[in-house]
Formats: C-alpha cells, sequence, structure tokens
C-alpha cells in the first residue's frame, strides 16, 4: 500500500506536468500572457502589463532548455519557465534584424534540432526565417508561394515537422517543408483570421486573438486524422491584431503544488524509515 501511495503521487506529479498552452494576444490596455490547462482548460496569468513585452505577435517554446519566446514586432522577448512561474519574471529582450534593417515576424517556433527559432512574415518576403535566440539575427531558411500567410507558426518538437495557419490558400493548418505546403485541416466553419499556434502531443491548437466575446473559444485538432476534437475558453478580454501561442508542457506544476506532492512524499518516506 505504501509504494501504491508513492506512485499515485508520482503520477499525479506527471499527469500536472502534461500539455500545457501558453497564449497572448496585442489587445491594448493590459494585456495578459497565460497558461491555459488543455486538459481542465482553466486559464491563468503568468504575466500582465500594458507594455509591448506583454503583447506577443507570435510565441515560442524551447522545452530542452525551459525558456518562451515571444515577440512584439521586431522586438524578440524571453523568458526562463522558472522566472514566469515565480510571479515575477525577469523578461530578456534583443532586437531582431535580417540583412541591414529591422524585421518583424507575425509568427515564431523553436527547433531543438539546432537551437534557432524559425518566424514567418505576411509582408515584403514571405518565407520561413531561421532567427538566432541569442542576437536576433534572422536568414531565410526557405521561400513559400505568397499564396499563404502564415501567421501561426510552431514546430513539432516529436516529429520534426513544421506546421502553419494561413488564412489564405485555402483557409487552414498545413505541414510546411522545403518544397511544399501540405493541408492538414481547414479552419472551422466562420473563422477567417486565426493567428495563434501551438502543437504537441498529436494536437495543433488554433489560437484566436479575441475577445473571448466575439471569439469564445480556441480549437483542438488531432493530427494525425485532421479532425477538430475539442475547444477551449479564450481568457482574452480585449480585441488583439496578432495572438501567440506554444506548447510548453514543462511550465507547470504551480509551486505550490510541487511543493505539496514534495511534503507528501517526505512524509511517506519518514514513515518507512520509522518502520523499517
Amino acid at each position: 500500500m505504501r509504494k501504491l501511495s508513492i506512485l499515485s503521487l508520482f503520477a499525479a506529479s506527471a499527469a500536472l506536468g502534461s500539455a500545457q498552452l501558453i497564449v497572448g494576444n496585442d489587445q491594448s490596455g493590459t494585456a495578459s500572457i497565460y497558461e491555459v490547462n488543455v486538459q481542465t482548460g482553466v486559464a491563468r496569468v503568468l504575466y500582465s502589463s500594458s507594455t509591448a513585452d506583454s503583447k506577443p505577435w507570435g510565441m515560442a517554446a524551447d522545452n530542452v532548455n525551459n525558456v518562451l519566446y515571444w515577440n512584439n514586432g521586431a522586438t524578440l522577448y524571453s523568458a526562463t519557465y522558472a522566472s514566469l512561474l515565480s510571479g515575477t519574471p525577469t523578461i530578456n529582450s534583443v532586437g531582431m534584424t535580417f540583412g541591414a534593417g529591422t524585421v518583424n515576424f507575425v509568427g515564431l517556433g523553436y527547433n531543438p534540432a539546432t537551437g534557432r527559432l524559425l518566424g514567418t512574415r505576411n509582408i515584403a518576403t514571405e518565407a520561413v526565417y531561421e532567427i538566432d535566440p541569442a542576437t536576433g539575427v534572422a536568414s531565410i531558411l526557405w521561400n513559400h508561394p505568397s499564396t499563404f500567410d502564415f501567421g501561426g507558426l510552431d514546430f513539432d518538437d516529436a516529429t520534426g515537422t513544421l506546421y502553419g495557419l494561413s488564412d489564405a490558400g485555402g483557409a487552414g493548418l498545413y505541414r510546411i517543408d522545403a518544397t511544399s505546403q501540405t493541408l492538414v485541416a481547414p479552419y472551422p466553419g466562420g473563422e477567417t483570421d486565426i493567428d495563434g499556434l501551438a502543437v504537441g502531443g498529436g494536437r495543433a491548437y488554433y489560437v484566436t486573438d479575441g475577445p473571448n466575446t466575439t471569439q469564445a473559444s480556441f480549437y483542438v485538432y488531432d493530427l494525425a486524422s485532421g479532425a477538430q476534437v475539442g475547444t477551449l475558453a479564450s481568457p482574452f478580454s480585449g480585441t488583439g491584431t496578432f495572438s501567440g501561442a506554444a506548447y510548453a508542457p514543462a511550465l507547470v506544476p504551480e509551486p505550490g503544488t510541487m511543493i505539496a506532492l514534495a511534503a507528501g512524499l517526505g512524509a511517506i518516506a519518514a514513515r518507512r524509515r520509522r518502520k523499517a
């Protein structure tokens, strides 16, 4: 029975640490970056401010080094998961450049194999760019037809696949590579503008830019079948032009939960030692 209790606590910890969606939009006034539990739909604020550093256009998660990246225009922001969970995050920033000038991106992903961010633009040279997260220097990885405007972007760590959401060229979710753009699933009925994308755990999360009075839901799609398998309530209170999303399963559990779990494990271990 004691072994079962210990295993149950570990199982609870694993369940808490699975499948978190991080989202934000660039609404005016005070904006927030949220953690959304994809199992319960509960959203909680990670960071709020009225400044640009809380208003993402794109977002990406480095789940190897536990760093969240997001941008507003040509400024790339980052914070460690531990910092975000602390309640008073330290946010770093760097300007992004391409050639001799600054450059904006509307979608971000992170490739753990290269340690580089991936970005897309919907003006000027529409392409998939590779971005050094330390310096902000970008280069074109490959061009794609201007028929598409990939405003949502994410890299699936498990399969090494890049996905994008396009409002044009047949609105929907696409697999993107150097030579092709393959439709995986369309937008839900009635939706024509979705700017945030997170991919992980076999799911794609379409993140609308709000407000939740008119765009009440985010959409969940199964990557294998291309079928919509659910929705999540949007926490956005205001209208955004852009939204960003990332799949960051390591950005949980909450510190208090971890303390409680550790205390429980410690108590069980102490009882076992006394009876030994």
